[in-house]
């Protein structure tokens, strides 16, 4: 067995004691958790990081839907979520967590 060089371990402690926060969430809860952050990866990976008014919306959708797509476009971000009743709901999210009339679009399942 190899000894963990020291950036690992610390990166291990951190990522641990983040963890801890979510001891209680089911393991749906996890899965929602899972797809958003790959959505936020990809996202500050191309330089956009969500403000704190844009991730409110975010996860109050995602308590009862799905998410599929982040997107950065002009004006803020692409969202598209699935479920609870629609095939899609897409809509861009400004920076101040507003939705603009004009830039919602969804259908509902039949």
């Amino acid at each position: 067995m190899s000894t963990p060089n020291f950036a690992s371990v610390q990166w291990a402690q951190k990522i641990t004691a983040a963890l801890q926060t979510f001891e209680d969430l089911s393991g749906d809860d996890f899965r929602k958790l899972g797809q958003l952050f790959g959505e936020l990866a990809h996202l500050r990976a191309e330089g956009t990081v969500p403000t704190p008014a844009q991730m409110t919306v975010i996860l109050q959708n995602l308590h009862t839907k799905n998410l599929d797509l982040l997107e950065a476009v002009k004006g803020g971000l692409m969202v598209h979520f699935s479920g609870d009743g629609f095939l899609y709901e897409r809509f861009l999210l400004r920076e101040d967590g507003r939705i603009p009339n004009h830039k919602y679009e969804s259908q509902k399942e039949k």
